[in-house]
């Protein structure tokens, strides 16, 4: 039973916010620069998303999921390549030959990376994890989300 306050529901608003970002981005006029502080937005999206799940989700898959400590180092390695690109378009300009194209290859990962979480990894956890623990774990990135806004 999907829940309105649990740590999926959290990291699903999460994707929704990386999906939004993106669409902006693509919207947006090549002169224009704000797509500089839309990519600078994608990547704190993006890093904010990558710790919460290292600090919630990866720990709940470990302990709930058969082969739990493998899917989670697989996670971990595909967050990390998906740092590596965006550290990569830090480093560019929007408007150099070729941005674009990468910018669409990082949306591509994170595509796939959220429909694998969405489509195979929530459901698993939900199935094996019990729904107060989801509903702490929720609580907690709710509470981590709101101090970091306070800091940001």
């Amino acid at each position: 039973m999907a829940r309105d306050n649990d740590v999926i529901k959290e990291l699903e608003t999460d994707h929704r916010a990386l999906e939004g970002l993106f669409d902006q981005f693509h919207r947006t006029r090549l002169e224009d620069t704000a797509r500089e502080t839309l990519l600078d937005d994608m990547a704190a999206q993006l890093m904010w998303h990558s710790a919460a799940e290292a600090q919630y989700l990866y720990p709940a898959v470990r302990t709930y999921l058969p082969q739990g400590q493998k899917t989670a180092e697989q996670e971990i390695t595909d967050q990390t390549h998906l740092a590596e690109m965006v550290q990569d378009l830090e480093s560019s300009r929007v408007y150099e030959p070729g941005f674009d194209g990468r910018v669409r290859a990082l949306e591509r990962e994170i595509t796939q990376h959220i429909s694998h979480e969405e489509h195979v990894l929530f459901p698993q956890l939900r199935q094996s994890c019990p729904v107060d623990t989801l509903d702490e774990l929720g609580t907690e990135v709710r509470r981590a989300r709101a101090s970091a806004a306070r800091v940001g």
